[in-house]
């Protein structure tokens, strides 16, 4: 039965970023704003600090792969980007102190990071026409407060949950 409760927190996360998205991101702030949920980015790097990493690799790759064909039109985006994102997080994770505080910013880097990765490859392939400036304050900056206050709830019981489920897993 533990085995069941992370999927099902990935799960939840997945289906709950498109809810989110559906009733709040475009009618948010009389569409000035956008706020863009990665609350799966967010449980992926919180996995890639306090949880076994070989497993969280696997975790986003076969989520990012969902994420693409259910949320994008381009299969390999997020394929790509939850991987590298848990592996650049077990690679910072070596040099910094594993405290809540460093956890938090490292999430909050790495949702710029992918938000800004993404931003480039559509501005790339002619997919977007907003500015960078614009980017930046529609988007960015809205997107980081929203995912800011998800981690800062989630974090505590996560961090615990994960450390424990850790911990009985390279028990046995």
């Amino acid at each position: 039965m533990k085995r069941l409760i992370l999927p099902f927190i990935l799960m939840l996360c997945f289906y709950g970023e498109g809810v989110f998205s559906l009733y709040f991101s475009t009618g948010a702030f009389h569409g000035e704003r956008i706020l863009v949920p990665h609350f799966l980015l967010s449980i992926l790097v919180l996995m890639a600090i306090y949880y076994i990493r070989k497993d969280t690799l696997w975790y986003a790759l076969i989520l990012g792969l969902l994420y693409d064909v259910f949320f994008t039109g381009i299969i390999g985006i997020y394929l790509f980007f939850f991987p590298f994102s848990v592996y650049l997080t077990t690679k910072i994770m070596k040099i910094l102190q594993s405290n809540i505080f460093i956890a938090i910013v490292v999430v909050l880097f790495n949702i710029s990071l992918v938000e800004f990765l993404i931003y480039q490859f559509y501005s790339l392939i002619n997919h977007t026409d907003m500015a960078m400036s614009a980017f930046v304050d529609m988007r960015l900056w809205p997107t980081l407060i929203l995912n800011a206050a998800f981690v800062v709830i989630v974090v505590f019981p996560l961090k615990r949950w994960l450390s424990n489920r850790k911990k009985e897993i390279l028990d046995d």
